[in-house]
């Protein structure tokens, strides 16, 4: 069953309305793909399908998990994890000792992300805690498994980190993490669009947000909501926050809030709450 330009552009906007999410011309035909293969498989018309998503969260979650980009490894973006290994971690334990450190992955997609962050804890000798969430289920399914494929692994970009889970690739190529390393991070679903409305749920006292690749996705106005929302609700004073160096020009004085100022270590960019 083949589905309109116009009924594609309504399920569109709803994932927009819903998510904050504006799909990509190549998601957007995932998401025809996926619409077209249920409505055959169910016998569904268009609009009871529509009907269906709009009230199922189960269902709209099912969509979603077609709608979001996943494509993530090991250490991506060497810099920044540089940073944390160079500055970040040590002046954390001149100044607090064993204290915990609280981490939050906060668009972790399938847990590549937490996972380095986990293992440079570890090489670090730091005390943390570690949160990651993400919209879609399937990824948080992965996150929680510990288990990933050998194109987790990059050349080029994290390299000097390799030797760090090189020893947990098995015989079939495949990447998996024992059960002390995965329990060292706490999985969530949280949608970035409606933070406020999952304010229970999510991770406060934060000292480092890892929010990349993400904010490309959405409107100037929800970059600059997340944001304050994130400082002011999530952040401690003096915690970072690490956006993917291809989004630093999108966080500009139009959207960052009062308490947030954008700096440079080594000519490696992040932001940091002011004290």
């Amino acid at each position: 069953m083949t589905i309109t330009p116009l009924e594609l552009n309504s399920i569109i906007e709803l994932v927009t309305r819903k998510t904050g999410i504006l799909p990509r011309e190549s998601h957007k035909m995932g998401i025809k793909n996926y619409v077209e293969k249920y409505l055959e498989q169910n016998a569904f018309t268009f609009s009871s399908y529509y009907s269906l998503i709009s009230t199922s969260d189960l269902e709209f979650s099912a969509l979603i998990n077609e709608s979001t980009v996943n494509e993530t490894y090991f250490f991506r973006e060497e810099k920044h994890f540089l940073l944390l290994k160079n500055k970040v971690f040590p002046d954390w334990i001149m100044k607090n000792g064993a204290k915990p450190i609280r981490i939050w992955s906060a668009a972790c997609s399938y847990g590549e992300e937490p996972y380095s962050l986990a293992l440079l804890t570890e090489l670090c000798k730091i005390n943390a805690e570690i949160y990651a969430s993400d919209i879609n289920t399937r990824a948080l399914r992965n996150c929680k498994n510990g288990k990933f494929r050998s194109a987790s692994k990059r050349m080029g970009d994290g390299e000097i980190f390799h030797p760090l889970f090189t020893g947990y690739q098995q015989s079939d190529g495949y990447y998996i993490f024992p059960e002390e390393i995965r329990k060292k991070i706490n999985i969530l679903q949280l949608n970035l669009a409606e933070l406020d409305k999952e304010i229970l749920m999510v991770p406060k006292r934060i000292n480092i947000i890892f929010i990349r690749n993400v904010f490309i996705y959405f409107s100037l106005e929800l970059r600059a909501k997340i944001l304050k929302f994130i400082t002011d609700t999530c952040l401690e004073p003096g915690g970072y926050i690490f956006v993917s160096m291809n989004e630093i020009a999108q966080i500009d004085s139009t959207i960052m809030p009062s308490n947030l100022e954008k700096i440079a270590e080594n000519n490696i960019f992040c932001f940091h709450k002011k004290n």
